[in-house]
């Protein structure tokens, strides 16, 4: 099993969902915001959806907020495709935004 929290690293080509340009416009982060955040990105759940595929759900705190952005990992496509972007409840994660209650 996996140690968590750990650094999410970018190295394959990076996707963006029009779902997730959309949360992040109507959270008020910029494109460019965003990007530069992911640069210290945390993997905090791991999950595999098949031989080939990793839903990572990783914690994003160098913004205004903390964000969870939500990442397949595709190995058979050499991407990461992020999916969603959303502020974390406080009611349904820890203080640090990094566990489930």
């Amino acid at each position: 099993m996996a140690d968590f929290p750990r650094p999410k690293h970018w190295h394959r080509r990076r996707l963006i969902s029009e779902h997730a340009f959309d949360k992040l416009r109507s959270l008020d982060c910029t494109f460019a915001e965003f990007e530069r955040s992911l640069e210290r990105a945390e993997i905090i759940e791991e999950h595999a959806l098949s031989d080939k595929q990793v839903k990572e759900v990783v914690l994003v705190v160098d913004w205004t907020r903390p964000l969870h952005v939500v990442v397949i990992v595709d190995d058979v496509n050499d991407e990461d495709r992020v999916i969603t972007v959303y502020e974390p409840d406080p009611n349904r994660w820890s203080a640090d935004y990094r566990r489930r209650r």
